[in-house]
């Protein structure tokens, strides 16, 4: 087993958590703030946009931020989650 391709598939694994932990911010300020023209949510839109436009450009026209969004979260998840059994597997392996 190469101790480098480890390290980046731990690496790959701490990233996409903080994807997790960004996206969930995300999916928070638009379940929780009602108002449209809110700063928070201005934010959380703008801390998500690059997670969030390749999944969008792959939707229908007119599909609501928040569908969008939720599909960002499940790919996203779904990549964590590959690097951990990737990660889990190799270590194991050792």
């Amino acid at each position: 087993m190469n101790p480098d391709i480890v390290k980046v598939l731990l690496l790959g694994r701490l990233v996409s958590f903080m994807l997790v932990v960004y996206v969930g911010f995300g999916l928070l300020v638009e379940w929780r703030s009602r108002l449209e023209g809110s700063k928070l949510k201005a934010f959380g839109r703008l801390l998500c946009r690059p997670l969030v436009y390749p999944v969008a450009r792959f939707s229908p026209e007119g599909t609501p931020y928040v569908t969008i969004l939720r599909r960002t979260a499940i790919a996203v998840l779904a990549v964590w989650i590959a690097f951990i059994v990737a990660s889990e597997v190799l270590i194991s392996r050792g």
